[in-house]
């Protein structure tokens, strides 16, 4: 006789998925701490001065700081770009198209849900029915797309930042030192962008859907999470035969 209080699991990621997120996740963390150091002057501070201080002389200066964070990044943009290559219609293709958020319908519609979830957080809005959800609930949705389009930005500056000042004569064309400037912006302007969805996105895994969590460590589930939080998925998976 079955016990009916045991969780009923199914695999809802790939090894090779949950491979490429933990290495996102430590690469990212890597990266944040050596460009944190790379900034060190007076006028442009965004952390604490020690921290510079202790990375530079960490790596024996500031050039083999950046030459060490420039490196993490390539590694980083090389590895997505084959995983992309190699998954692009398996997984990469039906994850964007779960989780891009492209159309002000589509905007508001998850905004209007994650703002309902939040504030029932908070023991507001308790009577209020969140929209059924597909695979990703609005506060994912709005969270991935920014993320995924923040990462884009910071590959492509990032390149320019090493790159530009290597093959670029400055001296002759002020324009190309405009683009490093606004580039630079640009660049530490996605990387909190980034930070800031991924605190709040580790407090939910952890805090407030630890199966979350539990998925992103083997690929599986609890079906009824999945009946609970993500009908519109569930439904999906119920057509499909797979619960």
């Amino acid at each position: 006789m079955s016990d009916t209080n045991t969780p009923r699991m199914i695999q809802v990621r790939e090894k090779k998925s949950v491979y490429m997120h933990w290495f996102n996740a430590g690469i990212r963390l890597l990266l944040l701490l050596t460009g944190f150091g790379i900034i060190s002057g007076e006028l442009v501070r965004v952390v604490p001065a020690f921290w510079p201080e202790f990375m530079q002389g960490l790596f024996g200066g500031n050039e083999n700081l950046i030459l060490t964070h420039s490196v993490l990044a390539m590694i980083w943009i090389g590895v997505f770009v084959l995983f992309i290559l190699f998954n692009l219609t398996n997984i990469v293709l039906p994850f964007l198209k779960n989780v891009l958020v492209l159309t002000p319908s589509a905007a508001i519609r998850d905004v209007k849900s994650m703002v309902i979830n939040l504030l029932q957080l908070f023991g507001l809005m308790k009577d209020v029915p969140i929209p059924p959800q597909g695979r990703y609930n609005g506060a994912q949705r709005l969270l991935g797309t920014m993320i995924i389009f923040c990462s884009l930005v910071l590959a492509f500056t990032g390149l320019y930042l090493f790159f530009g000042p290597q093959f670029l004569n400055f001296s002759e064309n002020p324009l190309y030192g405009a683009i490093f400037r606004w580039s630079l912006v640009a660049h530490i302007s996605s990387v909190f962008l980034v930070l800031t969805g991924i605190v709040a996105h580790i407090y939910f895994a952890i805090v407030e859907e630890p199966e979350c969590m539990e998925a992103m460590k083997s690929g599986y589930i609890d079906v009824d999470f999945l009946k609970h939080h993500n009908k519109l998925w569930y439904d999906e998976l119920k057509q499909e035969g797979k619960v």
